[in-house]
């Protein structure tokens, strides 16, 4: 049909082409999805032909996720809780990668045991069978010992990260627990690498082939329950695609990589506004200085808006994906920005596009400070 849809809405369970073809087992498996029998997987599934699933963690929370709010029903969430089967715990292993089935917005239990002799681990989900963002970090059963995936180390693809820890985080011979938050459905995968001495002596490679080209399927996916019914928009695509970085970078929503050279500085306070025509991206950069935290402000936009935030490496000057945020204050966006001191310094641009490529107006745009 020419029609072009993310990765994760394969074999969800919608027909989102039409033709049907996105539900084709021959055509999920070409393109790398698995395939189960149930979409949801141990989520609830909404009433009707939605395809959309909720997490337990969202049952009967006062809150509406599906298009009948069958969510808030509580005869439907007794029956879920009693039918609920939490994901299996998986043991971590150095030199292993362990892999399994994901479902968007599940967290997923892992052991891991640093061995007697051993001083570093890194955990990595840059891999092409990983196919979509997600959040890792270790922990003891106290919360005395946290380690997150860490920005430093971030894949050239969609939202994964790189974990590591050495004896000065964790202790060899002790059991810690790792967990992993997907943001996606389809396939997840760790690889662990050990060393005797050092984080150093781990040779990690952060390149990797990105299988998710879109935002999954669900709340999160571009679902807009407003007067306005749906909004299917066409979701992130962060593939080494027309007009992406080869290594796996950034393709934007509307596949174009706003220009630098004509990037429009921002300053605390101080509103920045214009016109965005439809289908165009535009670039507005920053400095980060000081150890705060700033937040991006475009509220008093008239036009469904998409930011996404970028660091450019000190060296080579690529953009290194950072954040993004769709409908922060209504259709508009609003997105803090965390302090990273390992980018202090740093220019950080922002790319502003209307969302699914197909809207654009007046916008609005304050770094508040």
């Amino acid at each position: 049909t020419g029609k072009c849809i993310p990765k994760a809405w394969l074999c969800d369970g919608t027909n989102d082409c039409s033709d049907k073809s996105d539900e084709e087992q021959s055509v999920c498996l070409a393109n790398g999805v698995s395939i189960s029998t149930n979409a949801c997987g141990n989520q609830y599934s909404c009433k009707g032909s939605s395809g959309i699933c909720v997490v337990a963690d969202w049952m009967c929370d006062d809150y509406q996720d599906c298009p009948q709010n069958d969510d808030e029903e509580q005869a439907n969430c007794d029956a879920f809780e009693a039918s609920y089967v939490p994901p299996e715990t998986v043991t971590l292993t150095c030199g292993e990668t362990a892999t399994g089935d994901a479902y968007q917005y599940n967290e997923y239990p892992f052991t891991f045991t640093l061995p007697a002799g051993y001083a570093a681990v890194k955990m990595s989900t840059c891999l092409t069978d990983n196919q979509g963002p997600v959040y890792l970090y270790l922990r003891n059963d106290d919360y005395t010992v946290q380690v997150n995936g860490n920005y430093s180390e971030q894949c050239q693809c969609s939202g994964r990260y790189i974990l590591s820890a050495d004896t000065t985080d964790i202790v060899a011979g002790e059991e810690y627990t790792v967990s992993l938050y997907t943001e996606f459905t389809g396939t997840y995968a760790i690889k662990v690498d050990c060393d005797a001495s050092s984080l150093a002596g781990i040779t990690t490679s952060n390149v990797c082939t990105d299988n998710y080209n879109g935002s999954s399927s669900g709340y999160y996916g571009g679902y807009d329950y407003g007067s306005g019914g749906y909004d299917y928009g066409s979701g992130y695509d962060y593939s080494s695609g027309s007009g992406g970085y080869s290594s796996g970078g950034y393709d934007s929503i509307s596949n174009t990589l706003p220009s630098l050279d004509s990037a429009i500085s921002l300053s605390c306070g101080v509103a920045q506004t214009g016109t965005l025509a439809v289908g165009e991206a535009l670039a507005f950069s920053w400095i980060q200085s000081g150890s705060v935290d700033v937040s991006l402000n475009g509220c008093a936009s008239d036009f469904d808006t998409v930011f996404t935030v970028y660091v450019l490496d000190s060296v080579t000057s690529e953009p290194i994906y950072t954040a993004e945020n769709d409908d922060g204050c209504g259709t508009q966006s609003y997105l803090t920005v965390t302090y990273d001191s390992a980018y202090s310094g740093s220019t950080y641009v922002l790319a502003l596009t209307g969302y699914g490529g197909s809207n654009g107006g007046s916008y609005s745009v304050t770094l508040e400070c």
